[in-house]
Formats: structure tokens, sequence, C-alpha cells
């Protein structure tokens, strides 16, 4: 017998279930035609009618374009011919994670001080000078794409990846995360160390930082997705030799048809892992960090 309560619920849970079936339908289609052969993808995503691809009516004058989600015949040829015969698709893998490493490990650097300082700091303008860091976080990347092409032609570095490197290293978004989470923390650890006689940075490297665990969970992912899927900075900072995936993606849509469902589905791969090794820590640094 269906309690009363849970027959409310149902509505509810019919359309979740929806949504994460709307959601998922792309991750499916990419998986399952991934193990598609050349010509079954060469005729069933094409806009030519060929024999191959029609269905003909009953009087031979109508055809139709056929498209299913399961393969006819499955094969593993997309993955050995992409990794085995396109040494250029691993090559980009590196790039990107050249470029996603280091903004992280920047980002788990100097946020975590950074929110501290605008916490504990006695400056009476702090709020102010907060203000703004949040104001800059706010900007659409568009707008800052053009301060930042003119600074790294200044420093020298407008043709390397420390023009998206350094910039990413001290997005806002890593600060306003930790001082959220911050503001939410118990201030008894932190004032009894500063009562015994512990500095500024022993505080935040003894007391802060491993209280930031489900912080720095939330952070690590939020900024793994970001920067694993950044298009616009690369294409102006970067040759095509150091591209990372996101881009290449785009290039081999067009010249490698056949291998870009192996390629997409390895491309969300890290992401997707990353995701469920620390699911449970970014859910609950979310919530702590009060982000809606």
């Amino acid at each position: 017998m269906i309690s009363a309560r849970t027959l409310r619920k149902l509505p509810a849970i019919f359309i979740m279930a929806v949504l994460a079936a709307a959601f998922l339908l792309p991750v499916f289609v990419i998986f399952t035609n991934s193990f598609m052969g050349s010509f079954e993808i060469g005729t069933r995503y094409t806009h030519i009618v060929r024999p191959g691809n029609m269905l003909y009516a009953e009087n031979n004058t109508i055809h139709f374009v056929r498209m299913t989600l399961i393969p006819d015949f499955a094969t593993i040829r997309q993955y050995t011919s992409l990794l085995l015969g396109h040494p250029e698709f691993l090559g980009r893998f590196w790039n990107s994670a050249a470029l996603v490493a280091p903004i992280i490990i920047g980002q788990l650097i100097i946020s975590a001080p950074a929110a501290y300082a605008f916490e504990m700091s006695s400056y009476r303008r702090k709020e102010a000078v907060y203000f703004i860091y949040i104001v800059v976080m706010l900007m659409p990347l568009h707008v800052v794409l053009v301060p930042n092409f003119l600074m790294a032609g200044m420093m020298g570095i407008q043709e390397s990846r420390l023009a998206i490197i350094l910039p990413g290293m001290v997005n806002p978004f890593g600060v306003f995360i930790m001082r959220q989470f911050l503001r939410g923390l118990p201030r008894d650890y932190i004032e009894a160390a500063q009562m015994d006689g512990a500095g500024h940075i022993r505080v935040v490297a003894l007391i802060v930082a491993p209280l930031f665990k489900p912080a720095f969970a939330a952070l690590i992912m939020l900024t793994f997705v970001d920067s694993w899927n950044m298009v616009e900075q690369p294409r102006i900072f970067l040759d095509a030799l150091r591209e990372p995936l996101s881009v290449y993606l785009a290039h081999m849509a067009m010249f490698s048809p056949h291998l870009i469902f192996a390629a997409s589905f390895l491309y969300l791969l890290p992401p997707v892992l990353v995701f469920l090794y620390g699911q449970d820590n970014m859910v609950e640094g979310i919530q702590l960090s009060g982000i809606k």
C-alpha cells in the first residue's frame, strides 16, 4: 500500500526522472554510437540520401533517413583507430591536462589564504575591496578577455600557456567559495590557536586548510570542469600544436567524423570520473558554502 506522503512525491519524482533521462540521453547516444563503424556513421549521420540509409515507402517514391541509437554491428574500431592511429588526439589530451592542473593547484594555493585574509582582516574597507572582487567574478568572459590579452602582451606571454594559466589561478570564484565556507565554520579553533601564539600562516596551514576539505573538493571539481571545457582562451592565445582537446574536437568533427563519438566519450570521461570520486565532498562543500 502506497502512503499518502509517497503519492504526493510521485509528481516530483516523475519530473526529476524525466529531467535525468533528458540529461543522460546525449551521453547515452555518444556512448552507443562510439561502437559504430565508420560506414554506419557515414550512412546515418548525413544529409545525403544513399541506398544504405533509405527506407522505401510502398510506392517507392518516398524515402526516409534511417537513424537508430543502437549500432547494427558493434565494434571498437573507433577507439583503436583513435588511440593507436591518431597520436595528435593524445597530444591534445595532455595539452588540456597541462592547462587544467596548474590552474587547480594555483586556485588551491591562493584561494584559502585570500579568503582567510578577507574574513579575518581588520581593514575597515575590506568589504568594498571584496565587492569589487565579486564584480570581476560576475563579468562575462568576453569582457575580461581583452584586458587579459593586453596584460599578456605587456608581460610577453601572449603566445604562452601562462596567458591562460595565470588568470585562471587568480579567478575570484575560488576566493568566493572559500570565504563563504569559512563564514560557516566556528571561530573557536582559530581563536584558540591565536591565543596560543600561532601566526596567520600557521593558522591557515594547520587549522583552516584541514577544515576546508569539502570546499577544496567543490573548488577542484568546479574549476576542473570550467578549465577542461575552455574554448575561447586557447583559440586566442595558443597555436594549433598546443590547443587543448576542447578545441581539437571541433576540427575532428569536420575532418574525422567517423571518430567523433569515441573522441567525445573519452573527452567527457575525466570530468565524470572526477565527479564520481568526490561527489560527496563536493555536495557538502557547496551546501556549507551557501552557493545556490
